[in-house]
This record gives structure tokens, sequence and C-alpha cells, in this order.
């Protein structure tokens, strides 16, 4: 009996749209299996407890240096920023740039505080230091240069980036309260992205959570619906604080926002005393960090919704002192 070898044309197109669809579903397992995995905090010799560095500034010309030599200190203090940096690492610095503001409105993070911890970073050996925000701005550019900190970065040595839409993806936040899943920024959260994440925010009145510091700067990291989010806030930033693996928190309290905050505008809404500014407070613990900048405000920690919610999740502990606190004026 002969045996028919020949394929018509409908049946080779038919196998090979098959075999395609199968190849095309092994690509996107595969292209699935491998997406980076996510960033965990760094493991580091840094010191568990608070770096409070007290600074004045009798001349305007005086405050890049003395600003820098806060920051200096106060990193000095948890015992050096080659503790947490390694030679090649890839280091996110996060400052609060959100408004187009200049740095005496105290709306955003003080330049000089930024380039500080660009240098330091350098020093210890990173391999790039990358300075970004998702800023309220409808244009990027005009907050990252009206705030000083695009110029300050840049001459430190950072690569000033601009968000992408592009760079935005949804991911499950296991154990969130409020939030089971949100839009985070790729370069804060996937492993091969981020050595090491340092948030840097300024210390300010806000009208939604009270106070704006280390926890809810987290709200520049993330897209989506931002403004959703302050409806129930409190437990909504603790949430977002569960899924991102921050590692050191670097709160601004050169100059504060007493009023008015977020966004500023008059310079009768800052406070410049030594009283309750002209402080840097350093810490791996980003509860700690914001339950001692709630005490420049006049407020008990437990009293802000977000910290109380954070350490409720066990994100870090609201009474500062536990872990220590070392105290350095200038």
């Amino acid at each position: 009996m002969k045996v028919n070898n020949t394929i018509s044309r409908r049946t080779f197109l038919k196998t090979g749209l098959a075999v395609g669809a199968g190849l095309y579903g092994l690509s996107y397992l595969s292209s699935a299996r491998e997406k980076p995995a996510i960033k965990q905090r760094k493991e580091h010799g840094m010191k568990p407890g608070l770096a409070v560095v007290h600074g004045n500034v009798f001349d305007p010309a005086d405050e890049p240096s003395i600003v820098k030599e806060m920051v200096r200190r106060a990193i000095r203090a948890l015992g050096g920023m080659d503790k947490l940096v390694s030679r090649g690492n890839k280091v996110v610095i996060k400052p609060n740039i959100a408004w187009n503001q200049r740095p005496e409105f105290a709306a955003n993070t003080n330049p000089y505080v930024v380039a500080a911890l660009v240098e330091l970073c350098l020093e210890a050996g990173a391999g790039i230091v990358k300075v970004m925000d998702n800023t309220c701005s409808v244009n990027p550019a005009t907050s990252y240069e009206n705030s000083g900190i695009a110029t300050a970065a840049r001459q430190a040595g950072a690569r000033v980036v601009y968000l992408n839409r592009g760079g935005f993806y949804d991911f499950a936040i296991p154990g969130g309260k409020v939030l089971k899943s949100w839009t985070f920024y790729e370069d804060m959260v996937y492993s091969n992205k981020v050595d090491v994440l340092i948030n840097v925010p300024i210390a300010k009145q806000h009208g939604a959570s009270r106070l704006s510091m280390g926890l809810k700067n987290v709200f520049g990291m993330i897209g989506g619906d931002r403004g959703s989010l302050h409806t129930n806030i409190h437990p909504k930033i603790a949430d977002l604080n569960s899924f991102l693996k921050v590692d050191l928190t670097v709160l601004d309290a050169f100059r504060t926002l007493k009023n008015h905050g977020p966004t500023g505008g008059r310079l009768d809404d800052v406070d410049n005393s030594t009283e309750r500014a002209r402080r840097i407070v350093a810490g791996i613990d980003p509860v700690a960090v914001d339950a001692y900048g709630a005490t420049l405000f006049g407020m008990q920690p437990n009293a802000v919704g977000y910290i109380r919610e954070s350490h409720e999740l066990k994100l870090g502990e609201i009474d500062y002192r536990l872990k220590g606190i070392e105290e350095i004026t200038l």
C-alpha cells in the first residue's frame, strides 16, 4: 500500500499557525518567568537608631556648606554610607520635588541635602546615582529646576531622571489593609534597577495627612490616580510602604513648612527656628524618622494616623528612642 506523504497547503498553514502559537505561548510564559525580582531591603551595617544633627546659618551664603556638613555628620553617626552602599551599586535618591517652588518656601527637599547624599554615595563606590520624583507639576522640569535640585544633583555627579509613563507597573501588595495592589515606578521596585533606595523628604504640614515626611513621600514613587488615595489616606500610606523597600530615610527639617502644605508659597509659613527646624534626621527605620519629625510640629507620633498605621504593620518603631538617638550640634 502506498502512503501519500504530500501535505496540502491548507494543512501546512494550519500546522504552521499552531506551532507558531505554541512557540508564542512558550515565549510569553518564559518572558513572564523572567520578570526581574522585586527589590528587598539591602543587607548593611548601619546603626539601627536615629541621627539628629542641629545646625544654623548666620549668613545665607553659608547654607550649602552647612547643610552638606549636617548630612555628612548624620550619615557618619549611622556608621557611614559605605555601610550601606557597596561598590558598583545602583542607587536611587528620591527627594520631594513635587512643586514648582524655590527652596526658601520649604515645599521641596533642600537641594544641598540631595547633593550631599549623591556625593556620599559616589564616595562609597556607587556605580550610578539617580535622582528622581513623580512630581505634581504638569511639566516636571519646572519643579526639578526651580527647586534647585536638578542643578545641585547634577553638579554632585548624579543622573537626574524624569519619570516616563512606560515605567509604571501594577504590583500586588501582599497583606495590604486597604490597598491590595497599586502602580509603582520600576526604578524604585525592580532589583535590576536599584540596589539602594534612599528616601529624602522635607518635613511639612499636609492638608490631607496632617504631615508629609518620609512615609508620605512614597507618593512620588507611584503612579495611578494618586488623588483617590487622599480618602482614608492613613492606612493607604502604610500599605504603600509595606511594599516599597526603602533602605535609608533622610528627613530634611532644615526648614519646615508649618502651614498651607503641601504646596506652600508663603514665607510666613516657613519655620526657620532652631526650636522646630534647622535639623537633619536620618535613620534606617522610616517610622522612627517620621515619629521624631512629628515632634517638630508639636504632635505626638501616634496622633498622626499613617505613622501609627505603619507601626501597627510592623514597618518600624513609633517610639523612636527605643533604638537609640544621637544628637549632634554643629
